[in-house]
C-alpha cells in the first residue's frame, strides 16, 4: 500500500468530501469554497494537483446546479424519506446489507471511540461522515509520525477501502445531478489513490 499520497492537506480533502455529502444547505457553498482556498494557497504536492482539479469541479458544479435539485436528490439517495431503502445509504452495515454483505463495525467504532473525533451521538457512529473525519485525523497524526504506517494501512484497509470506492460507484450509476457525480468521481479517485 503506497502511504506516500497521505499529506497534511489530505485531511481537508477527506474533510472536504465528508462536507459534500451532508444534506445541502445554503452557506455548504461557502464552507466547501473555504476549504478549497485553504488546500489551493497550501504547499500542494505534485499528485495532488488532479485532485485540487477535481475539488474544483465538484464547486463549479455545486455553483451550477439549482439547490433544490441537489436537496431533492440528497434524499432520494440518501433518506428512506421516499422509500424504505435509500439507494445509496450513507451508514456502512446498511449500504453493505444492500449487496448482502455482512459487515461489523465493532473495530470502527472502538477507533472512533478511542480518538478526539467529535461525533453526533444521534448519526450511527458508522456513518461515511465518521469514516472521512476519522480517516483525516487518521492521515494528520501519520504525518507528524504519531502513528504507525501499519495501523493506518489497516485501517485503510480493513474500513476505507472495503466499501467507499464501491459507494461511490452506486452513487454514480444512481444520480443525474453532476454534483454527487463528481463528489463520487472524485472521492473514488483519492481513496484508490492509497492502494
Amino acid at each position: 500500500m503506497s502511504l506516500s499520497g497521505i499529506t497534511l492537506n489530505s485531511a481537508l480533502m477527506l474533510r472536504f468530501y465528508a462536507r459534500c455529502l451532508n444534506f445541502p444547505y445554503e452557506e455548504m457553498n461557502y464552507e466547501l469554497l473555504y476549504i478549497y482556498r485553504t488546500l489551493e494557497k497550501s504547499d500542494i504536492e505534485p499528485d495532488e494537483v488532479i485532485q485540487l482539479d477535481q475539488i474544483l469541479n465538484i464547486l463549479n458544479s455545486y455553483q451550477g446546479e439549482d439547490i433544490q435539485d441537489i436537496r431533492h436528490n440528497y434524499v432520494i439517495l440518501f433518506s428512506n424519506a421516499n422509500d424504505p431503502k435509500p439507494l445509496c445509504p450513507l451508514i456502512a452495515t446498511n449500504f453493505l446489507a444492500n449487496f448482502a454483505i455482512h459487515y461489523s463495525p465493532d473495530s470502527f467504532i472502538d477507533i472512533l471511540y478511542e480518538s478526539d473525533v467529535p461525533f453526533n451521538p444521534d448519526e450511527p457512529p458508522d456513518s461515511i461522515f465518521n469514516y472521512l473525519e476519522l480517516f483525516s485525523v487518521l492521515c494528520e497524526q501519520y504525518y507528524y509520525d504519531e502513528i504507525e504506517e501499519s495501523q493506518i494501512s489497516s485501517f485503510i484497509k480493513n474500513h476505507i477501502q472495503n466499501w467507499i470506492p464501491h459507494f461511490c460507484d452506486v452513487l454514480y450509476k444512481a444520480t443525474n445531478i453532476t454534483f454527487y457525480r463528481e463528489v463520487a468521481n472524485g472521492l473514488k479517485e483519492y481513496i484508490s489513490s492509497f492502494d
